[in-house]
């Protein structure tokens, strides 16, 4: 038993040690006192504030001009300010494709405090708003340390919706919910059921996208959260109800595509520059919709 215990204070020792040298590292500044209390605003006061946002702004309506587009995917950049060559990539990909199109970056933009800067740069943040075709959903990373003023400051909202046309007629449904936490909250919950009972049946796809993976399927993440069972329970029912064709999510670092009750779940690869396997996706929207992995190339 002692020898346990032993071994248990050297793990610790070690960990305090590692998060010691971590914080003190330029690329990765963390808030140590942020890891053992409140790291920032709940979900709840980050819906009421999206809400009020999203009220400010109006409605999103993308005209495609025609049926098919493409968007473009990626999850998971965690950029530092010397480690972005990846999502450099992606979005000069972007950028050169054919439209109609858009690009979803589905959380962990940056990996930790003081990083928000160097996404600036990449991204041309400041130019852009959440009426452009690039959208985004938070991740734990995002948000983690305090800054939500500061994603909110970029982004102005982490739920929302938005639809895409053909000039005359309404094609597919996106929305956007805050799981940066591991958790949607019962307001956002009602939010989105109140959401697709209204709209649902009026489009060609529904996507629900936010950052949580719902199913953990192996360990090659170790201890990454997802939802209580329960909570997972409650929202996978809801999106079977309402014919939702596809959750679309990241934080797990590693592919997985699940059907259950109907609902197609992707989980993305990273776009992480030290990833052992990193890839985005290209999801081609028809009648049908293709999700295409792309593997970046060799850094």
């Amino acid at each position: 038993m002692r020898h346990y215990i032993a071994k248990s204070l050297f793990a610790l020792c070690s960990l305090s040690i590692a998060f010691v040298f971590t914080a003190c590292s330029e690329d990765f500044p963390l808030d140590l006192a942020g890891m053992f209390s409140p790291q920032g605003e709940t979900i709840d006061t980050r819906f009421a504030q999206s809400m009020s946002y999203n009220d400010s702004v109006g409605e999103i309506h993308l005209n495609m001009q025609q049926d098919n587009y493409t968007i473009y995917l990626c999850s998971d950049s965690h950029i530092t300010r010397t480690r972005h060559a990846l999502l450099s990539y992606f979005i000069q990909q972007y950028e050169a494709a054919a439209s109609p199109k858009l690009a979803i970056h589905l959380g962990d933009l940056i990996d930790a405090q003081k990083n928000y800067a160097c996404a600036d740069s990449i991204l041309n943040l400041g130019g852009r708003s959440i009426n452009d075709t690039l959208f985004i959903t938070p991740g734990n990373h995002d948000i983690y340390y305090w800054q939500w003023p500061l994603y909110r400051e970029l982004f102005g909202t982490s739920v929302y919706w938005f639809d895409t046309n053909n000039g005359t007629q309404k094609l597919d449904l996106f929305i956007c919910l805050d799981s940066a936490e591991g958790e949607l909250g019962q307001q956002q919950m009602t939010w989105l059921r109140n959401l697709l009972e209204a709209k649902a049946k009026e489009y060609r796809h529904v996507i629900v996208f936010s950052h949580t993976h719902m199913w953990k399927l192996d360990a090659s993440q170790e201890t990454t959260s997802n939802m209580a069972l329960e909570a997972t329970y409650e929202f996978t029912s809801m999106l079977a109800k309402y014919g939702v064709d596809y959750y679309w999510s990241g934080h797990q670092h590693a592919r997985q595509n699940v059907l259950y009750k109907g609902v197609r779940y992707i989980v993305l690869d990273a776009t992480k520059d030290t990833e052992r396997h990193p890839s985005y996706a290209i999801a081609h929207m028809s009648d049908h919709v293709d999700i295409e992995f792309v593997p970046y190339p060799e850094q």
